[in-house]
């Protein structure tokens, strides 16, 4: 009687085979030990980069190509479902495009009173600091949208979220500022490839 192998869950299954399900074994490892993870692949390599390694034609960059979009896809019917900010982490699944930007990007949540998202907007390019950040570039558009409450945030390319003293300088400026035009700033959240930092849950805002 033959012997049946069981088949291994696909939760247990390694990224480098899940991977070669795609693409050559070969080039699935390849890509793993350079790039360390297949959200990585996906998500931080180019169609030109893809392009430079040996053994990958067209077709299999098209495939990969194509996986990419449908991650993305699922990411923005992810973001449809998040219509009110309850904690941090609801913010980082909001704006989980961010974790991908090759450069730094400030942006601004606008809520109602019951925290319920109104919209959002990207305010500049550019490392963030006191100087660069407008406050009344920040509070024109809260204003613009009908706003009582807003949540900074940005991304940290490096993929470390951890708050420099640029960062916390200038959420106390427009913390201050909120307070005048009695907007509240409720958190600034620093998006990382793998975390994220709430000024809020770091005690910083209160400290303001």
């Amino acid at each position: 009687m033959p012997v049946v192998k069981e088949e291994i869950p696909l939760e247990y299954l390694s990224e480098e085979v899940l991977l070669s399900e795609f693409i050559a074994p070969e080039i699935a490892k390849q890509l793993i030990t350079e790039y360390a993870s297949i959200y990585n692949v996906m998500m931080h390599t180019s169609e030109k980069q893809l392009a430079s390694v040996t053994g990958l034609g067209k077709a299999k960059i098209k495939r990969l190509a194509y996986m990419k979009a449908v991650i993305q896809r699922i990411e923005q019917e992810r973001k449809k479902q998040i219509q009110s900010i309850a904690r941090p982490k609801d913010v980082v699944v909001y704006c989980a495009d961010m974790q991908d930007l090759q450069q730094e990007e400030f942006r601004v949540l606008f809520l109602n009173t019951k925290n319920r998202i109104l919209g959002q907007k990207r305010i500049f390019l550019g490392t963030v600091n006191s100087s660069l950040v407008s406050a009344r570039e920040v509070f024109h558009a809260a204003v613009q949208n009908m706003a009582t409450n807003i949540i900074l945030l940005h991304n940290h390319p490096s993929g470390d979220p951890t708050p420099s003293r640029e960062d916390q300088e200038s959420t106390k400026q427009l913390v201050l500022a909120g307070k005048i035009l009695n907007i509240q700033v409720i958190d600034h959240v620093i998006i990382g490839r793998n975390g994220y930092c709430s000024l809020k849950e770091k005690g910083y805002i209160d400290e303001f």
